[in-house]
């Protein structure tokens, strides 16, 4: 029996164990490695996006996360207030009922209340019946976007005259609101819903 080759089994064996050791720490960093750039990329995805521009083409863009969400919020409430303020007291004969309908999905209870309470009252059928317009001048939009629900304060001019005549009257008008966040829909792109709505309205001019 060699002697030699019997003192070098533990020596062998000993390098058998450092070896294999080797392996497996190698493995568990590639494999700890992979995993985090499988996290990395599929972080860079969900925080990304593409959006169509007009002309058809494919643009790349940033999602916008929760907790960046007010810093982009202010623009859209004052663009939902004007845009609600434009269909609901802006119009003619022809477009009321349309730009009404399509307002209505901006506001809650109060607005439909008070589109009844001016149907009522014969607001829409004089429109109609002495072929009148009714446009809205928007001076300011006040928006306090520092707590939830948000709140607003618009001020305006509501004007009304005739087709083909230079005759009008003018109300100056403002309006108080609440906003809340709500689910988006193609009826209502900003997600905001208009509630607690007071219009106040005040004689400038007649003619």
């Amino acid at each position: 029996m060699d002697l030699k080759a019997l003192k070098d089994i533990p020596s062998s064996f000993s390098l058998a164990k450092r070896s294999l050791m080797i392996c497996l720490i190698i493995s568990l960093l590639v494999t700890g490695g992979s995993l985090y750039w499988s996290f990395m990329i599929s972080k860079t995805f969900t925080e990304t996006t593409f959006v169509l521009t007009e002309d058809g083409r494919a643009a790349f863009a940033r999602r916008v996360t929760s907790s960046e969400v007010d810093s982009y919020r202010k623009p859209e409430i004052i663009n939902h207030a004007k845009t609600f303020h434009k269909l609901f007291w802006e119009f003619d004969q022809f477009s009321y009922e349309r730009k009404i309908g399509e307002s209505l999905y901006l506001i809650g209870a109060t607005g439909k209340q008070l589109y009844l309470s001016l149907k009522a009252q014969g607001h829409y059928s004089t429109i109609e019946s002495q072929n009148l317009v009714q446009k809205l001048e928007i001076d300011s939009i006040k928006i306090d976007d520092k707590s939830v629900p948000y709140q607003g304060v618009l001020y305006g001019k509501l004007k009304v005259n005739r087709v083909y005549q230079k005759s009008e009257s003018v109300d100056k008008m403002t309006a108080t609101f609440d906003l809340h966040n709500v689910s988006r829909t193609e009826k209502n792109p900003h997600g905001l819903l208009i509630e607690n709505y007071n219009v106040k309205t005040q004689v400038i001019k007649t003619n």
